[in-house]
């Protein structure tokens, strides 16, 4: 009679912990809510490591609507370039762009390819605008670092050449977001809101030297890199985005 007790609360305590150890696997309605998914992954050309830094000065504010949209669509541009493809802006790049912006990327030769990629950083700082009634033209300074890679064990680095990028633009519709800062390297969503770029020029070089080509050749900012070594055999890393975009966003 004992032995037969035994084996019944033996097999009930069985039956209990295999209870607990299914209803252990199980999602019930009162399971924490599961951590978010980590973001998607930057979307960069693979031969263009570059990250992009905005320096602030009293030409427009770089955290304000002005800035979001003129910093969103540069390094769009940059991207797409490298990427020889209007899929490489960012999101919402092609519609804020002009309607010949595919011929536009294809004017200017890409600096990188599969067998040369490169790796580095380029500085914005503003230069100077012009305000019309419905449109603004902003003249920016690009500088920046790049090393290439030459073979498996050599990289190439060299100091870009000082140049000014004119971009003009029309506001209307939705504004695009302000106070935009973070650690990642592109925004997850549309930044543009409905202003539109009217002309842009990636590189605006005359013949003649113009007074914006010898502004941004005299006004180097201190924190741009003036000498870097040439030959290694590992790139000048890039430095982080500034102001960078949101790790995650509503957008």
């Amino acid at each position: 009679m004992r032995a037969h007790r035994r084996h019944r609360a033996l097999a009930l305590l069985a039956a209990a912990i295999t209870a607990l150890t299914l209803g252990g696997c199980a999602g019930t309605a009162d399971d924490p809510t599961p951590s978010a998914a980590p973001p998607p992954p930057e979307h960069i050309p693979a031969t263009f490591d570059v990250t992009f830094r905005w320096l602030a000065n009293g030409v427009f504010d770089v955290a304000g609507q002005e800035g979001t949209f003129v910093r969103a669509f540069v390094e769009s541009f940059e991207l797409a370039n490298a990427g020889r493809s209007v899929e490489w802006g960012y999101r919402g790049f092609e519609e804020a762009a002009p309607s010949n912006i595919a011929q536009m990327i294809e004017v200017y030769p890409a600096e990188t390819s599969a067998a040369h990629p490169g790796v580095g950083t380029a500085f914005f700082t503003g230069l100077r605008r012009v305000d019309e009634a419905d449109w603004t033209r902003i003249v920016l300074c690009r500088y920046g670092y790049r090393s290439v890679k030459m073979s498996d064990d050599e990289w190439s680095t060299r100091l870009d050449a000082p140049r000014p990028v004119e971009i003009d633009f029309r506001r209307g519709g939705v504004v695009p977001p302000s106070n935009i800062r973070g650690t990642a390297r592109t925004p997850h969503g549309d930044v543009f809101g409905d202003w539109r770029v009217t002309r842009y020029d990636f590189a605006a070089i005359y013949p003649h030297t113009t007074a914006d080509e010898r502004a941004c050749a005299a006004g180097v900012p201190a924190e741009v890199p003036t000498r870097l070594a040439e030959r290694t055999q590992s790139p000048q890393p890039p430095l982080t985005p500034v102001p960078g975009w949101w790790a995650s966003s509503p957008l």
